[in-house]
């Protein structure tokens, strides 16, 4: 029996608009109102989560929010927030430092928006759209982005490291190789993130299975890529979307026959529940 359902955003929940429509946030809530916990599992920052938390009606109806790919957990029903380990400002310069030997955009989450580093507005154009194809998004993205010639940090944690390149393999083995308390989420094929080895959402959805005295086993979970493999392959109904990656896929007990752009989220559960 189902008792928590947990939604990735980007590439599942979300269209390529990053939207969602209003029949599977009308499906989403009556799941709520039958008493099953929701909550949003991303790599995106909490910062950025606040109409997605309104619209599917987190607090009203107790939900719950892991961001930065589990590190930072929000439990609506009481009002608690737990964190995992977080990333030194010492330990961010040397992560940045080796990735501009292998030419890699870097980039992190401060003062309430991306920072970029090492390169100029005009050259990480030519650079992301040389490797990504330059939707809305990302437009939006670099326009609100700011750019470092050097490698500027504020704060004294970070939730973690982000990355774009084509030499990303090279890159995290050589990572790995001398840090092993650091892992890596593949973002598409040309993307990753780093962050702590404690950090993922599968250790975020076992805490709040932990809270709520649910077994793993009862869990649904929906995802696309990377971040989502551990969770999808561990819980008790992990959903890949049909646009997922090959991992998320192989990891998934169950595939959507429709992508996110097709209602890929509200016609399994419409088929699954009924």
């Amino acid at each position: 029996m189902v008792k928590i359902v947990g939604f990735d955003l980007d590439g599942t929940l979300y269209d390529k608009h990053k939207h969602i429509d209003k029949d599977t946030v009308h499906k989403i809530i009556e799941l709520e109102q039958k008493g099953i916990v929701v909550g949003i599992v991303t790599g995106r920052f909490y910062e950025e989560l606040g109409e997605v938390i309104k619209i599917l009606k987190l607090r009203e109806y107790n939900g719950f929010v892991a961001s930065s790919n589990g590190l930072e957990i929000h439990d609506f029903s009481d009002g608690e927030m737990k964190s995992f380990t977080r990333l030194s400002k010492d330990e961010v310069k040397g992560i940045v430092k080796e990735a501009k030997k292998h030419h890699l955009i870097c980039y992190v989450w401060q003062n309430g928006g991306y920072t970029m580093f090492g390169v100029s507005v005009m050259n990480i154009i030519k650079k992301i759209f040389s490797i990504i194809p330059l939707d809305s998004h990302y437009i939006k993205s670099l326009q609100k982005a700011k750019f470092e010639r050097d490698v500027v940090l504020n704060e004294a944690l970070y939730d973690k490291v982000c990355f774009a390149g084509i030499t990303i393999p090279n890159y995290k083995t050589s990572v790995l190789r001398h840090h092993p308390q650091y892992r890596f989420y593949d973002v598409g094929k040309l993307g990753t993130e780093l962050c702590k080895r404690d950090v993922g959402k599968l250790a975020a959805i076992r805490y709040i299975c932990r809270k709520k005295g649910v077994s793993i086993s009862s869990v649904m979970a929906f995802g696309d890529n990377g971040n989502d493999v551990e969770l999808l392959a561990s819980c008790g109904y992990g959903v890949a979307m049909k646009n997922g990656s090959a991992q998320a896929k192989k990891a998934a007990k169950y595939i959507s026959d429709y992508t996110n752009n097709e209602q890929g989220v509200l016609r399994f559960i419409n088929s699954f529940f009924g």
